[in-house]
């Protein structure tokens, strides 16, 4: 290649990189905001290359100002940002509704709860790739998407507690409810909205596709007497990125595993009263050995993860495209209307 040529080739990723701006001094979310007229469409189908390699780079990339209002339009948008269709939500341990074809509810879980950062569907083996969410409604008072670099929270980690995870991977636990499951289970769960059934999980009636779907996993599955399904899962707790080789800290410890410093005293008291056994709680985590995960270990993972994230306000017809393995994230809680739809790949 030519010397003419390699810089016709890195214009379009220069004058994209010109127009990157950042909300905070960690640069995570990357910023692109719409000129005057432009077309969303347009520019995810003309710079897909850039674009991809910004997200490599930053891990995150927020659109704004495009005037994206609906979900078909959103729809559209995800799928020109991933190149290759979008995947369905199936096996998730998330309550949430389906909107249409590919866009989901990005939780149903109650405002008053934070959900803590994570790397989507991480308990499998084989998880989305990346992610866009779509602000359809912007929350008034709280409801931000936190995120975190993957990279940077590997390196906050004090290495003795990375090589305990590192040595004996993670074993996740779920507990997805079937059609027996009794009055009062269900009358605890329209008030914290935690569990989902494997039902709506696996979008079956039939227990064997279940079953075949976790074998295909490398999971197991057991069947209780009301007929729920105990899924359990061991996977690394550090991955290397598939494109770039980094080592990232890649695991939903921070959601199985509720501690008093986590979660705080009041709600880590309620959780265990709520769900006594750690086996019939909608997610749990021990060492890939079985042994329990100590709250010394829990707590400095937390805290690692606490010192990279970074959050940033919603803004009505936002798009948020990120790298599933580079960056993580949650939800903040929030009061009045919020509507976040997601899509992954």
């Amino acid at each position: 290649m030519t010397s003419q040529t390699l810089e016709q080739t890195n214009r379009p990723a220069q004058a994209l990189e010109a127009r990157v701006t950042f909300l905070n001094e960690r640069k995570l979310p990357a910023v692109i905001v719409a000129r005057p007229g432009e077309r969303l469409d347009d520019l995810l189908q003309t710079a897909r290359e850039p674009l991809q390699a910004l997200r490599r780079r930053y891990g995150a990339v927020l659109f704004r100002g495009f005037g994206l209002t609906t979900a078909e339009e959103f729809q559209r948008a995800a799928a020109l940002s991933f190149a290759s269709g979008l995947r369905d939500y199936l096996g998730g341990v998330s309550p949430r509704g389906q909107v249409m074809a590919g866009v989901y509810e990005s939780t149903q879980m109650a405002a008053p709860i934070r959900i803590p950062q994570h790397n989507e569907m991480s308990y499998l083996p084989d998880p989305p790739r990346e992610l866009a969410f779509f602000c359809e409604t912007e929350p008034l008072h709280g409801g931000e998407t936190p995120l975190a670099d993957s990279r940077a929270i590997y390196a906050l980690i004090p290495e003795a507690v990375r090589s305990v995870f590192e040595q004996a991977g993670i074993a996740y636990n779920r507990y997805l409810y079937g059609p027996r499951w009794n009055v009062h289970h269900r009358t605890r769960n329209k008030l914290v909205k935690l569990h989902t059934s494997w039902m709506a999980a696996f979008a079956t009636q039939d227990p064997a596709v279940v079953e075949k779907a976790v074998a295909e996993t490398e999971g197991t599955v057991t069947w209780d007497r009301e007929e729920g399904a105990k899924i359990k899962q061991r996977l690394p707790a550090v991955r290397v990125h598939p494109e770039t080789g980094e080592k990232l800290w890649f695991n939903q410890v921070n959601t199985f595993v509720h501690t008093p410093h986590s979660a705080g005293l009041l709600h880590w008291l309620l959780f265990r009263i709520a769900y006594p056994n750690p086996f019939r709680r909608p997610f749990h985590a021990t060492l890939g050995d079985g042994r329990a995960i100590p709250f010394a270990l829990s707590d400095a993972v937390h805290d690692a993860i606490e010192s990279a994230t970074v959050k940033f306000k919603w803004q009505r017809g936002d798009l948020l495209v990120v790298d599933n393995f580079l960056v993580t994230h949650g939800r903040m809680p929030y009061k009045g209307p919020r509507r976040i739809l997601v899509a992954i790949h």
